[in-house]
């Protein structure tokens, strides 16, 4: 499939050039990429130092419908489900903990929270998504023998996820 794109790549102004070469994901020559440490997490309006990962999805199930012959006649789509986890320090868990009701994370009132990544501050290109009506589940804090930065797992309750905020 690579060779195939250089080849059409290459032959692109001799077979109707732009058409070919408007599909997402082409390369930037010089460019640069997205990365993990251009993201800049904002919780209650304020940035999150300490943020060691972040995941996010939102899957919906779609499933074939048949009828009468062997082929699917339709397709049924389920709900969405949407789902987030963010690792912090320690340190930064300590942090949230503070603003929360009793020191109880999970009396944290539904919140957003934007993930902003911004790969380069003189040609800003920034993409941004938010994570809806979240609540944190609960934290599950461990450590072991040689750890110099305690990292601290936290699955959230999204609402939905906006790609394109």
């Amino acid at each position: 499939m690579k060779i195939f794109n250089i080849i059409l790549f290459l032959l692109s102004p001799f077979i109707g050039g732009d058409k070919y070469f408007t599909a997402i994901g082409v390369p930037i020559i010089n460019g640069v990429s997205y990365a993990h440490a251009d993201i800049v997490l904002n919780f209650q309006g304020a940035p999150i130092i300490g943020v060691t990962a972040v995941n996010y999805s939102q899957v919906q199930s779609i499933e074939a419908n048949y009828s009468t012959g062997a082929f699917p006649t339709s397709v049924g789509f389920a709900t969405a489900q949407p789902a987030a986890s963010i690792t912090c320090t320690l340190e930064a868990w300590q942090a949230i903990i503070k603003i929360a009701l009793n020191g109880d994370i999970q009396n944290i009132p539904f919140f957003n929270i934007a993930i902003n990544y911004i790969p380069d501050l003189a040609q800003p290109n920034i993409v941004r998504h938010v994570l809806m009506a979240c609540r944190f589940k609960g934290l599950n804090i461990s450590s072991s023998v040689g750890n110099t930065q305690i990292e601290v797992p936290c699955d959230l309750f999204v609402g939905k996820i906006n790609f394109n905020a």
